[in-house]
């Protein structure tokens, strides 16, 4: 199979060394994929204080306002009682933000950060996407909420790349626990909740990403008016065999 320009391939050598690294593990590499591997109800992380503080607030302050023409309008994937304002948006085109925010979303699907993911997730090489496809910024306002879910399985533009690890980086400094916006994982059948995992500013997510990883935050944000849930999205990918059969690639709705 040809490789696509847009994909790029980065596997784990024997010795990674940090280089002026914004972000920092709170153990070795080791200690958090047996945590990773072990986690319930599929393989995932919870990491706090993961990233540079400075630059999570600059990349905060320079989120585009509401009405940017930049926006992508993703909804909750159901029907909304919410301000149009407020439902679900994203942008994941890096030319389109602001330099705080593209250089961080660099740097998280850069080389030296997807080697430590391969390390944690237990993945020996990994593919980026440079264009971020369904992910980038992502924010939410009061009232907005997201349908549990199972993601798209492959990246439509070549299809020989499936979806494996999903990275969430919450970036709302102001966000306060009764806020809401949990971020929930259920079990492979998508028809109950296992784990909840709150958008505290500064808290890094890692989770497998496959057909039965339901996930979603269905219970409706409960911040003020004018405070946004945001976040920081980037898929990494695996290369499906080449006599594999190309799984569907439909949003399983729960």
């Amino acid at each position: 199979m040809t490789e696509s320009p847009e994909m790029r391939a980065v596997a784990l050598p024997e010795d990674c060394a940090a280089d002026e690294r914004q972000w920092r593990w709170p153990a070795e590499l080791d200690t958090l994929r047996a945590e990773f591997l072990a986690a319930k109800p599929y393989p995932h992380l919870v990491v706090d204080d993961f990233f540079d503080l400075r630059t999570l607030r600059q990349a905060y302050g320079d989120i585009p306002p509401p009405a940017d023409p930049a926006w992508t309008h993703w909804g909750s994937g159901g029907s909304e009682t919410c301000r149009p304002e407020d439902s679900k948006r994203g942008i994941a085109d890096t030319a389109a933000l602001p330099p705080s925010i593209a250089s961080l979303l660099l740097q998280l699907n850069g080389d030296e950060m997807v080697r430590d993911i391969c390390a944690v997730t237990d993945t020996e090489e990994l593919v980026t996407d440079p264009t971020l496809w369904g992910g980038g910024l992502q924010c939410s306002g009061r009232g907005a909420s997201l349908r549990v879910h199972a993601d798209r399985s492959r990246h439509p533009d070549p299809v020989g790349f499936d979806q494996a690890i999903n990275l969430l980086l919450y970036i709302n400094p102001d966000w306060a626990p009764d806020y809401g916006g949990e971020l929930e994982l259920w079990n492979a059948d998508g028809t109950e909740r296992v784990s909840s995992i709150a958008p505290l500013f500064n808290r890094l997510v890692l989770f497998r990403s496959d057909r039965t990883t339901f996930h979603g935050h269905p219970r409706p944000n409960l911040c003020p008016s004018g405070l946004y849930r945001c976040s920081l999205a980037v898929f990494y990918y695996v290369r499906r065999p080449g006599d594999g059969a190309p799984p569907t690639n439909k949003v399983q709705w729960r």
